[in-house]
């Protein structure tokens, strides 16, 4: 439970969820920003270095009739400040399009608590690949020391010639076998500490201690076989669902699209106008003011066959949502159907296999005593012996696999393991 406390607050893809999260909630206040005032300020300096000259009839200056002079309109410097707010009063696609934002933001959030719930799973999974790692050094450990004593036990009576030299080369293969595979649990241990580890959200090479065992860890059918599943709840088809609520308000946004928009704006401006640049920025001289007041109504009447096809675009994936809605239900309810047949056969393997334990023991240990009175060869004991070793392997294998099958039911529930 503490490593799956750590992996919610840590994990490498949880953080990157949380991301997007945080993504979704801030296109949420950009959309809604198109609804308040928009103001925008500017500030245009000109330096007419040769100013333009126009025409006009020379008689107004007492020259001849007919004939033209050219005089300059303008000062070599200008200056023109102005100030817009712009308002946005109707726009039936803009209340659409905060809707969607808000699906947006839901799509993300389910699919953070959907990672979660993966990640959760991927701990326990490693985790228990740690403790059967663990447990199958154990299992080697105690079986090479028997084993040791035996083959040190068949030597002695080899070299006083009670035994044959093939009793203590049977008896030395087996030893040597198991040191080999104690050295590769060890390498296990570690190996499987750092997926623990990565799946955390830790440095891989960190230090881990684990502090449960994998008797605590196991359930028993009933308990989750006997659980409620719930479509509704389950995280998946909360997805489908509401990416289907997203397509039908884009179908309505595309239609808003056709009708018009209106707007408010509020516009002021002053100038200035100088032949002298000191007197260009100087709050001293007269600046000329304007100021408008209006609205603005934008319809865009006809688009050729843009509009229609878009609309019909937008239904068209609507569809789409819905066929994903029916098949994430049936592919879901699939997976919880094989989830719980999966844990049902872990389980009776698991006890199967632990039943096929003792009786292996029971052997091997009968056969140790016929062959210390001389009634057993060391082939037969060989054979008892790896019997036993392979029936433990097969058992922890059997315990691995009901604790992943576990997990995985418990996804496709939609619960986090505890």
């Amino acid at each position: 439970a503490e490593a799956q406390m750590y992996a919610r607050e840590n994990a490498y893809s949880l953080e990157d969820k949380q991301i997007e999260v945080e993504k979704a909630r801030q296109t949420i206040r950009q959309t809604a920003s198109r609804g308040l005032p928009q103001v925008a300020g500017a500030l245009d300096f000109t330096y007419n270095a040769q100013i333009a000259q126009q025409p006009v009839p020379a008689e107004f200056f007492g020259g001849q009739p007919g004939t033209f002079q050219t005089v300059a309109f303008g000062t070599e410097f200008q200056n023109v400040a102005s100030l817009n707010v712009n308002q946005l009063i109707l726009d039936g696609s803009y209340f659409i399009a905060l809707q969607a934002t808000q699906v947006f933001k839901d799509v993300a959030r389910l699919d953070k608590e959907l990672s979660e719930l993966q990640i959760v799973r991927d701990v326990a999974q490693s985790y228990y690949g740690v403790l059967v790692a663990q447990q199958t050094l154990d299992v080697v450990k105690e079986n090479l020391v028997s084993l040791q004593k035996n083959f040190e036990e068949t030597k002695a009576l080899y070299e006083e010639g009670f035994t044959e030299e093939q009793d203590m080369d049977q008896l030395e293969l087996l030893v040597s076998n198991l040191e080999n595979n104690r050295n590769r649990a060890e390498r296990q241990i570690e190996v499987a500490k750092m997926l623990l580890n990565f799946n955390m959200g830790r440095n891989v090479r960190a230090e881990l201690t684990l502090t449960d065992d994998i008797d605590k860890l196991i359930v028993g059918e009933e308990i989750l076989t006997s659980t409620n599943f719930s479509l509704e709840s389950n995280l998946q088809y909360k997805m489908v669902e509401t990416q289907e609520i997203g397509m039908g308000l884009n179908v309505k946004n595309e239609k808003w699209k056709n009708y018009p928009t209106l707007s408010g704006f509020l516009r002021h401006g002053q100038s200035n106008f100088t032949n002298d640049f000191d007197q260009a920025w100087s709050t001293d001289v007269y600046w000329i003011p304007n100021t408008s007041l209006g609205f603005s109504l934008q319809w865009n009447l006809f688009q050729g066959l843009n509009r229609a096809a878009t609309v019909e675009k937008a239904k068209l994936d609507l569809e789409k949502a819905q066929v994903a809605v029916d098949q994430v239900q049936n592919s879901i309810w699939l997976q919880y159907q094989q989830a719980k047949s999966n844990y049902e056969y872990a389980f009776d393997t698991y006890n199967t296999e632990k039943r096929n334990v003792e009786l292996s023991k029971r052997i091997r240990n009968k056969t140790r005593i016929k062959y210390q009175e001389g009634i057993s060869s060391s082939l037969e004991l060989t054979q008892a012996e790896n019997q036993y070793l392979q029936s433990q392997q097969n058992f922890l294998n059997a315990t691995q696999n009901l604790l992943n099958a576990k997990e995985e039911l418990l996804l496709a529930i939609g619960k986090k393991s505890n």
